[in-house]
């Protein structure tokens, strides 16, 4: 069973270069809670390195280990002190897990191990690229929301563009 919104880990993905106000907003929420928080980085170039018939990943790409010259490696080394002194700045307990797989399903695998009761995550990077990439492989808040049974948080960017309501 999902815990109550409130009542169980913030979960929040982490990107380098990320709009830092999806950081600040999680780190806030689990504060306010009372709430682990659980800081996941995606490696983009990984996979599932495990799973059985029934469609359960195991724990390896839940908490994958790093190479050393590994790109994920450098990510985290600039993620880690960002979350550590968030968490630190409003007394919250805080880890930070390196993810493998399709985004938004590794998002959701860690969710569900850590029995999170909220998902936060950024909107998508500016840019043609960041475009490009939301074609070719899908919006991760969008998959986020067609396939959790927890909420997902997506924090707008604080440099995106003047709504276009009244």
């Amino acid at each position: 069973m999902n815990p109550r919104f409130g009542q169980g880990a913030v979960v929040v993905g982490l990107l380098p270069e990320q709009d830092p106000a999806v950081l600040a907003f999680a780190v806030e929420l689990a504060a306010a809670t009372g709430a682990e928080l659980v800081g996941a980085y995606v490696d983009p170039g990984s996979y599932l390195i495990e799973w059985d018939p029934d469609g359960n990943v195991l724990g390896k790409s839940l908490n994958r280990a790093l190479d050393p010259e590994d790109e994920a490696a450098s990510a985290v080394l600039e993620l880690e002190p960002l979350l550590t002194a968030a968490a630190e700045a409003h007394q919250v307990s805080a880890s930070i897990r390196v993810l493998g797989g399709e985004t938004a399903l590794a998002l959701g695998r860690l969710a569900q191990a850590v029995n999170a009761s909220v998902i936060v995550v950024g909107a998508r990077r500016p840019g043609l690229l960041a475009g490009v990439n939301e074609v070719l492989a899908g919006s991760v808040v969008r998959k986020l929301l067609a396939n959790q049974h927890i909420p997902v948080l997506a924090i707008p960017r604080v440099d995106a563009h003047e709504p276009l309501h009244g």
